[in-house]
């Protein structure tokens, strides 16, 4: 079957498009250094949305896990709990810091650490090959389709990706960015969808299962100006006029009743995923 559209060089053009893009996977752990501390502060009331993904993953109990760029441990945590062993890659010690934490939490100790870029990551001398690998919402590379295959090629039995489907953010957050960093800015960052990693692995005679929903991302907060605070710190660090994230927050939070502020954001999301022949 002839190839009209090469997804990868597509891919590459849209990433080498953002310098903020280029600037992140050139060094990604001092991007994920600054920002760890607020990212574990996002993720910390993602019960729902971290609930469905391990609804969809099928890791069983005496496999080997490997959790590619596992951030604070959001998967990584509970995936330790039936898993024989995790190896959470990230090359953020400030996030593994916080995923160590999290796993002494729980007295978990069947996993590992590994400090490194998954492009700079050498099978079978850095890491093993796993049984499952999972590597969700941290396909930032430029060269997505060698990314891809090794993913693949670091399982025995199955890869899991999770990814957005359509534009990330919602048009309030959309309205959020522009007034922040201006419509240009605005429209480089973010990745490409699902669509272009299904398209490349099909390229390459992988042809994985994909499932679309809708994830529930909650966050709760002790006020607008603990929203706004914590928003910047994530998205924007040093940002020193507030007014605009205030008043985005002050539209979209809601009181739960116990003197909490909660924000519910629903965003389409794909689950793609395959296990290797024969397994």
């Amino acid at each position: 079957m002839q190839r009209i559209i090469d997804w990868n060089e597509l891919w590459k053009a849209v990433y080498a498009s953002s310098p903020d893009r280029v600037e992140k996977g050139r060094d990604p752990a001092a991007h994920w250094n600054k920002r760890a501390a607020a990212y574990r502060r996002a993720t910390r009331d993602e019960r729902r949305a971290t609930e469905q993904e391990l609804a969809i993953l099928d890791a069983r109990q005496g496999e080997t896990v490997l959790d590619v760029g596992a951030g604070t441990g959001r998967l990584a945590v509970p995936v330790a709990r039936t898993a024989a062993h995790v190896t959470a890659l990230d090359p953020s010690e400030g996030m593994l810091a916080a995923l160590r934490e999290r796993m002494a939490a729980e007295g978990l100790t069947n996993y590992s650490c590994l400090r490194k870029r998954w492009e700079d990551t050498v099978i079978g001398r850095d890491i093993e090959p796993h049984d499952v690998v999972i590597a969700a919402f941290s396909l930032g590379f430029y060269d997505l389709a060698a990314a891809l295959e090794k993913l693949d090629a670091a399982a025995r039995r199955a890869v899991y990706l999770f990814w957005h489907a359509g534009e990330w953010r919602d048009p309030d957050e959309m309205a959020l960015y522009r007034a922040v960093f201006g419509e240009e800015a605005t429209m480089r960052k973010g990745y490409p969808d699902y669509i272009y990693p299904v398209n490349i692995l099909h390229d390459a005679g992988v042809y994985p299962n994909v499932r679309i929903y809708h994830a529930f991302w909650d966050a709760i907060y002790d006020s607008v100006e603990d929203a706004a605070r914590a928003w910047a710190a994530m998205h924007n660090p040093g940002m020193e006029d507030l007014s605009p994230v205030r008043d985005y927050f002050s539209r979209t939070l809601r009181e739960d009743g116990s003197g909490k502020y909660v924000e519910t954001t629903v965003r389409p999301t794909a689950a793609v995923w395959w296990e290797k022949e024969g397994k």
